[in-house]
């Protein structure tokens, strides 16, 4: 509700001298971004809308991540249907995909700031079910099979970067982790059980219904989309993000930029928000339901990858795009060899057995939920607290340690089990995997939060950064694993990839302290703006 508050008394919300802002007022938590009266702001969306669009985007994601990486199950199987002098080449169906994911990212998220969240978002679902249809139909034509997860790997790609900033626009600072967890949770159950139904039903049917269940569940999801996926686009005042925001009001009671009456507007969570549609009109179906709610600015597109280099030059992003490029590398890997090794002797698993290895990815959510998800949101508030109310965005650096170790220990085992397979129990091929999968989940989530509380104008440039980033790093780190372990075997491979993680690792301490001075510093000196928002 629009209260007008004694700005001499309010602190909350406003920025500190300390770099950091004021997330308690009066023992309640400020609503950071600050939520308008407008009840077509995305903010203002009731609970159920919000967590139906998490759903949705969580499910796509899912069958985003199966169509790209759900082919290691079974990868035996796609052999058969191919000649054997194809067999190197057919590699190519494994590793592209990520390359072509961060390609995707990088003409998707531009897009999405020039016309909108909800066009590109619509359009990637037609893409992902148009190519779909395109590689259920490939046949035995392994270049065509090659081209269509290509494109339909440029279509997945926005599960990477738009789909959590969407998740994003729609949530405030102290329960963004949680909701960010929320959506992986149903992207990493979806792809586990949709992974025992790869390894049931392609061995039996054939990839071309299994490319063909992905398409028919993309149309039901296009479906849902066009009817609740709203445009989370929303243009609020820049003083928003620090939690105060004054908002001019004419003589009439109309918002006007030049109006002649002054309210600080705050909102907290012991307030209730009312909504004014007589002053900004009301959310309505018809509303919803348009495709395009902006003109297109073709010239955002440009300002976008100009501020996408800048970001890129920031060393705590850097720092979290080399982390998660690395922990991405060593699940990918790792995804496209597990089947390889465990199914012939000595451990002769069949591909049902492995599906339900898959199934253990639903334990990790059950982890990365409350410990990475609540906990994490969790921490920041009781430093924020313990710090008289101040938050600062490298809170959610520290958690990050937990991840990276379990990528060290991944790693290391990985590599002992799988270059010894009689010496070792399955378990050193099976958990390291699990565990990998953990740590880059885990790092995903905090990285994303981090990046995104740092600068919250700079969201969709830092989201790419990160996340298409990454797509380039990893592929780069499990194409040349291949050759890596011809020379060097599985152990000397894996802990190759272990020392990177640990190295990277170190850098937590140094990120930690420096975090406000770099955020400052480019705020001023790169994005011209007086400070960090937070």
């Amino acid at each position: 509700m629009i209260e007008d508050v004694d700005a001499g008394n309010v602190t909350a919300g406003t920025k500190s001298n300390s770099g950091g802002v004021n997330l308690y007022q009066n023992k309640a938590i400020v609503l950071i971004p600050t939520p308008s009266p407008d009840p077509k702001d995305p903010l203002n969306l009731p609970a159920w809308h919000k967590y139906l669009m998490i759903f949705l985007v969580g499910v796509y994601s899912a069958f985003a991540v199966l169509g790209t990486s759900g082919l290691g199950a079974v990868y035996p199987e796609v052999m058969k249907m191919y000649k054997p002098e194809e067999a190197i080449r057919a590699t190519d169906l494994m590793t592209y995909p990520t390359l072509f994911m961060g390609l995707g990212n990088l003409f998707s998220m531009p897009l999405s700031v020039a016309i909108g969240r909800r066009p590109v978002f619509l359009a990637s679902l037609v893409l992902l079910l148009a190519s779909s249809i395109w590689c259920a139909c490939s046949g035995n034509n392994l270049s065509s099979h090659i081209g269509g997860r290509n494109i339909f790997s440029m279509a997945a790609g926005q599960s990477e970067a738009l789909a959590p900033l969407i998740v994003e626009e729609i949530h405030f600072l102290h329960e963004r982790s949680a909701k960010l967890s929320w959506f992986v949770g149903v992207q990493t159950v979806g792809t586990a059980v949709m992974f025992i139904a790869t390894t049931a039903l392609v061995p039996v049917w054939g990839l071309k219904w299994w490319y063909g269940i992905i398409a028919i569940v993309t149309g039901v999801l296009l479906i849902l989309s066009v009817l609740f996926m709203v445009e989370t686009k929303y243009d609020r005042p820049v003083d928003a993000d620090g939690g105060l925001v004054q908002l001019k009001f004419d003589e009439q009671g109309n918002l006007d930029s030049e109006g002649k009456q002054n309210f600080l507007y705050q909102v907290t969570t012991k307030q209730t928000h009312v909504l004014q549609p007589e002053i900004f009109g009301p959310r309505t179906w018809r509303y919803d339901l348009r495709v395009f709610h902006f003109k297109p600015d073709w010239k955002a597109t440009v300002v976008f990858y100009k501020e996408t280099l800048q970001c890129l030059i920031i060393p705590n992003v850097f720092w979290l795009l080399c982390l998660n490029g690395a922990f991405l590398g060593l699940y990918v890997y790792q995804a496209s060899t597990f089947a390889q090794l465990l199914m012939p002797p000595p451990h002769l698993f069949t591909s049902m057995e492995l599906g339900y290895v898959q199934l253990v990815q639903i334990a990790d959510c059950m982890i990365l939920i409350p410990v990475l998800g609540y906990g994490a949101d969790f921490l920041v508030k009781s430093m924020s607290r313990w710090r008289d109310g101040i938050f600062k965005p490298e809170y959610r650096l520290l958690p990050i340690a937990f991840p990276a170790i379990c990528a060290i220990i991944s790693a290391v085992l990985y590599g002992r089990g799988a270059q010894d397979l009689l010496s070792w129990h399955w378990m050193t091929i099976v958990g390291p995997y699990h565990l990998g999968y953990f740590a880059f989940i885990g790092c995903n989530v905090i990285s994303i939060a981090y990046c995104i509380d740092s600068f919250p104008r700079k969201a969709g440039p830092l989201l790419l950064v990160v996340c298409a980033g990454r797509g380039f790093i990893s592929f780069g780190l499990s194409y040349s694993t291949v050759p890596a372990i011809k020379s060097l075997g599985y152990d000397g491979a894996m802990n190759i990839l272990a020392i990177i993680s640990g190295v990277l690792l170190a850098v937590l301490v140094p990120a930690y302290l420096t975090g406000q001075y770099f955020r400052n510093l480019f705020a001023k000196k790169v994005f011209k703006e007086e400070s960090s928002v937070h």
